[in-house]
């Protein structure tokens, strides 16, 4: 039963619905615009809010919205933190430090020809056939294989995206918890292969240097290194899936967009965070609060669950003039919060963005146009959207499909 205090801002917002998939942003600007600060009952209920400037706040004050009771609304079956995204000051500070310098632009640099060639060899089905389904053939597999290769796991990546996978979806079916667990249970043991090989040994890989770290004078535990390992993975490589998936959506669908690119390059990182606003691959990140407070007219108490809804934010016409417009020239367009805000900003962003880059500059230079092969498929977890399926047909001058195409055409 809900009270008086939640009452009156209870809205009808389940995360595990897989049919909000299909309107989530517009889901959320309805209720943005009638409750900034919502309640919903679903998952034993939870405060959501929809507005940029409380969710900034919010995730400035770790002292009253805590991380350590988890960041998914519903919980994982996960047996450990992941670390160091459900750590408070000061330890998570002493991972960020571990980890980020790794990640930066700079650290990337070296890796830029392998993700390059990554790339190419993952568009090869579409430059033969003229045909593919970009998330299916492209996208799930590349942002895995370009981890594990800066990691140094050698497993291939079907299995590893079949983990991570199974993983996000159990653990929404909340009415069989022990699905989730089993789930989280075969997701852990294939990471802690991964870590025991490397515990203890001279490092030889990025993996290895980070399970063999030294925090305040002492190795990083087992529980913290499968913790930092599943984060690195698991989320090193679904959001960038989903993040690809719908910037070539953007590319192929907006008019003009593609010729502007072409003409003016300096337009790719506008291109990219104005996908990545529209479309965040992750839209919710979860706190508890920690010590009474209230938002605009709403009274959080201890040990309540409160949802980031980042997805919410990106759509806030106070931030954003015509939120649901795609604008290449749009004033402030940095300021989303796909990648989270204050300490807990997405440690992979350097990551995303140069896979997203390097996705974005082949098929301006090496592809034709491209145009839809059929319907796209939208779909997601509890905390992530994206498209589940994005037929294309590589169109060659005129608008004749590659694919019909014969090598006499080429005038060979």
């Amino acid at each position: 039963m809900t009270d008086d205090r939640r009452q009156r801002h209870l809205v009808d917002l389940d995360n595990r619905r897989p049919e909000l998939a299909e309107e989530l942003f517009e889901t959320l600007a309805r209720m943005q615009a009638r409750c900034p600060v919502a309640w919903s009952e679903a998952s034993g209920g939870f405060w959501a809010l929809l507005k940029h400037a409380d969710i900034v706040t919010a995730s400035a004050d770790w002292e009253t919205f805590t991380v350590t009771d988890g960041i998914m609304i519903p919980p994982t079956g996960k047996s450990m933190p992941v670390i160091p995204a459900e750590l408070d000051p000061p330890r998570h500070g002493a991972f960020r430090t571990l980890v980020l310098p790794h990640f930066t632009p700079k650290a990337l640099g070296p890796w830029e020809a392998d993700i390059r060639r990554i790339v190419a060899d993952g568009f090869a089905p579409l430059a033969e056939r003229g045909r593919a389904d970009l998330v299916t053939e492209f996208a799930r597999p590349v942002p895995v294989l370009v981890i594990c290769r800066i990691l140094g796991i050698r497993s291939d990546w079907e299995r590893i995206h079949a983990l991570g996978e199974e993983f996000m979806e159990a653990f929404a079916d909340t009415d069989h918890p022990e699905r989730g667990k089993a789930a989280a249970q075969r997701l852990e043991a294939f990471l802690a292969e991964e870590i025991d090989a490397r515990r203890g040994r001279p490092a030889e890989d990025l993996l290895g240097e980070l399970v063999n770290a030294d925090i305040e004078g002492e190795t990083i535990t087992d529980v913290e290194a499968l913790g930092l390992v599943q984060l690195l993975v698991v989320a090193g490589h679904g959001t960038t899936v989903d993040g690809i998936g719908t910037m070539i959506h953007r590319l192929i669908t907006e008019p003009g967009v593609r010729d502007r690119l072409i003409a003016d390059r300096g337009l790719i990182p506008k291109m990219i965070d104005e996908c990545l606003r529209l479309h965040p691959p992750v839209w919710n990140m979860a706190r508890t609060v920690r010590r009474g407070t209230t938002l605009r007219d709403a009274e959080l108490c201890p040990g309540e669950k409160v949802m980031l809804a980042f997805g919410a934010a990106n759509h806030d016409p106070e931030k954003f003039a015509d939120p649901f417009a795609f604008d290449l020239d749009r004033p402030g367009l940095t300021q989303h919060l796909t990648f989270g805000s204050g300490r807990h900003r997405c440690l992979g962003e350097g990551l995303a963005r140069l896979e997203l880059r390097t996705v974005l500059e082949y098929l301006l230079d090496e592809l034709g146009p491209l145009e839809l092969d059929g319907p796209v498929v939208w779909g997601g977890h509890t905390n992530s959207h994206g498209l589940r399926s994005l037929p294309v047909r590589v169109t060659a001058v005129g608008g004749e499909p590659v694919s019909a195409r014969t090598a006499g055409d080429d005038g060979a």
